[in-house]
């Protein structure tokens, strides 16, 4: 009864210690102070033909012993294969965890669904500790035929008239008339008894006219060119990201310190039991 007692006693203590160590430890999808690590994503393209294959290269490090990458696929993209052992790879509809064991680089390819359009990629990476870090790199894909460049337009040469010259007409010599001299006639002696003196007329005057005014010449404006304005070349915008939700997946398992607890916790408690054994089969 003794040892019954002893054996019962050992395991309720390995028990609540383990429950401890595990309730301590945090879980792969909790938020944690990040711990330096890093990772990267790249297209092996900036686009995909409608349900064609797309491989996806993940750069990750600093993540120690162990780590998780956790990619989230935009709607309609499925999971074909990875360059990692099937083990690593656990599928949950879009949603694709890798285990990573010390790997600096991986790459796993999908095929982009029929329909055309701009596709979101998301992502995370956990490191031994559980602490999250955003998956950076490329995140839009393209999905359609091959875009073709777009010429952008000079500016198109304006021809500027040049300006018109304009004939300014000379001024016309006008002609003075030269004044005309009125013959006097002489006074003639007419034979009467009495000598009448007869007066002899005074010449007329004759006023000589003023020379008509030379109007000046008109200056005629001269057109300044009109500057016709260039047009800039328009830019073609460029399609704007679409935003995806980032999921995450279930919690797993705990950190790899609190397995290596409970394993020796149950070593110790095995060998008391051993030992409570012998004891008694010497009492005997």
């Amino acid at each position: 009864m003794i040892m019954i007692r002893l054996i019962w006693t050992v395991a309720a203590l390995i028990a609540t210690v383990s429950l401890i160590v595990i309730s301590q430890a945090p879980p792969w999808d909790a938020d944690v102070e990040a711990g330096g690590h890093s990772a990267t994503r790249a297209f092996a393209a900036p686009w995909v033909a409608p349900g064609g294959e797309m491989e996806v290269t993940i750069t990750a490090g600093g993540y120690g012993a162990l780590g998780r990458v956790i990619e989230t696929l935009p709607e309609g993209f499925g999971y074909a294969r990875s360059t990692l052992p099937a083990s690593a790879v656990k599928v949950e509809g879009d949603t694709l965890k890798f285990t990573l064991l010390g790997e600096e680089r991986f790459a796993y390819t999908v095929r982009a669904p029929a329909v055309e359009g701009q596709y979101s990629f998301s992502g995370a990476l956990l490191d031994a500790n559980a602490a999250r870090e955003e998956v950076g790199g490329d995140t839009l894909l393209r999905v359609g035929s091959e875009p073709t460049a777009t010429p952008t337009p000079g500016p198109a040469a304006t021809s500027t008239a040049a300006p018109t010259a304009t004939h300014t007409p000379e001024p016309s010599a006008t002609h003075t008339p030269e004044p005309t001299t009125t013959h006097t006639p002489q006074p003639t002696a007419t034979h009467t008894p009495t000598a009448t003196a007869t007066p002899t007329p005074e010449p007329t005057a004759t006023p000589t006219p003023e020379p008509s005014p030379t109007p000046e010449p008109t200056a005629t404006p001269t057109p300044e060119p009109t500057a016709t304005p260039t047009p800039e070349p328009s830019a073609t915008p460029a399609p704007l990201p679409i935003p995806t939700p980032v999921t995450t997946g279930g919690t797993s398992g705990g950190a790899p310190g609190a397995l290596w607890v409970i394993g020796a916790l149950f070593g110790l408690g095995a060998l008391l039991i051993v030992a409570i054994a012998a004891y008694a089969r010497s009492r005997r």
